[in-house]
């Protein structure tokens, strides 16, 4: 569990739990995240049954291009397994289930399937509107066949989306505003809002240590382009002038599948980790937790995990959609490079804020992002739904 989906994924079995369900999973072990050696049963003991169906969602150039013209996005395709389907029937015919939950749209080809074979109702749940995503990299990306590219990708799954809502029972979005959005594509969707939730009895006080340099920290997967975009932003137009007021300052870069170019960068204060195997012991090492997104949609899940430890986050209005948070209590919120200049300064010279803010973010997370009390508003809306 090293990245932020999965983490959504696990939060909501979690919940549902919690409140009495019985969850099993039937998964997609993608190459790009492949999963190998035996699940330890105690870390994901709130599975009843865990499956996996092994998938290559590698690029291939050929149906990259012929999908261009197609009413399927090349995203969605990527998806379709006939060895997943075939795992999936035989889930359906063993067990009779009450929900089936699609994590993401990226699952909606098995619609149809889950139709044919079971009379469960089927829940959307969605961790961020897709278009959104590329059509904010098309905005962000330079004239020529790379911007063309996404602005086709976008429309695509714009479409794609749209349409598939449809098909559904219900919807979980992940924030106030993707559920807006979608409510938009489909007035008569039945749904609501349940965000990337926390254990609050996993929520430990910081510890402070009056000893200890400051330093920043970024971590998320590496193969995710708007990750990749952020990055590169803040390295190369917001780092040197944090380095020249602080040369001491240390920022440390954590993430899965991090490219060649971006790993051999050689900047002073700045220290590329690349994969790490314990996540949250990383995490606890360092103070400022820095995501500065430029692009992307949906719930950043490790900012709630950076809030949920008592970490001071600084990140983009994007990078907090979908967060309640308040800018300055329990959160720093920065768009421009000044900006970001400004609110990593005011922490350094008033180090007492750090600890302060933190203990204000792990509150947050307590009060909005609780596990079991999300899982209880979630079987209501159901039970309410069905009546």
């Amino acid at each position: 569990m090293k990245d932020g989906e999965s983490m959504a994924i696990c939060s909501l079995a979690e919940s549902m739990v919690m409140n009495g369900f019985t969850v099993d999973i039937l998964s997609l072990n993608t190459k790009k995240h492949k999963f190998t050696g035996s699940v330890d049963k105690e870390k994901f003991s709130y599975y009843n049954a865990i499956s996996m169906v092994d998938i290559n969602t590698s690029i291939n150039l050929y149906s990259f291009i012929t999908n261009l013209f197609s009413a399927v996005p090349y995203q969605i395709c990527r998806f379709v397994n006939v060895s997943f389907k075939s795992t999936l029937i035989d889930c359906l015919y063993n067990y009779k289930y009450d929900y089936i939950i699609l994590e993401t749209i990226y699952l909606t080809p098995y619609i149809a399937v889950i139709k044919k074979y079971s009379r469960a109702k089927i829940i959307l749940r969605t961790h961020n509107l897709e278009y959104e995503i590329w059509d904010r990299l098309y905005e962000g990306s330079k004239m020529g066949l790379q911007k063309f590219l996404y602005k086709v990708l976008s429309y695509q799954i714009y479409l794609y989306e749209s349409k598939h809502l449809r098909e559904i029972d219900f919807l979980i979005a992940i924030s106030q505003r993707e559920f807006y959005q979608f409510n938009q594509f489909y007035p008569e969707i039945k749904g609501m809002v349940m965000p990337i939730t926390r254990n609050s009895k996993l929520v430990e006080v910081p510890i402070e240590n009056q000893n200890k340099d400051i330093s920043l920290y970024f971590m998320g997967s590496l193969d995710w382009k708007p990750n990749q975009e952020g990055l590169l932003w803040f390295l190369n137009h917001i780092w040197p002038m944090v380095h020249s007021n602080f040369p001491d300052l240390t920022f440390h870069v954590a993430g899965r599948n991090m490219p060649d170019d971006i790993k051999q960068m050689k900047i002073p204060g700045v220290v590329m980790v690349g994969e790490v195997e314990d996540a949250a012991q990383f995490v606890k090492q360092h103070d400022i937790c820095i995501v500065p997104l430029l692009s992307g949609s949906g719930m950043r899940v490790k900012i709630i995990e950076a809030m949920a430890i008592g970490k001071v986050v600084i990140t983009t209005t994007i990078g907090l959609e979908g967060i309640v948070a308040t800018n300055g209590y329990d959160v720093f919120i920065a768009d421009t490079p000044n900006q970001f200049l400004e609110q990593i300064l005011n922490l350094i010279i008033i180090k007492n804020r750090i600890r302060q803010i933190g203990l204000n973010a792990q509150e947050t997370i307590k009060i909005n992002f609780d596990s079991k009390m999300m899982g209880n508003k979630l079987i209501t809306f159901l039970n309410n739904s069905n009546n």
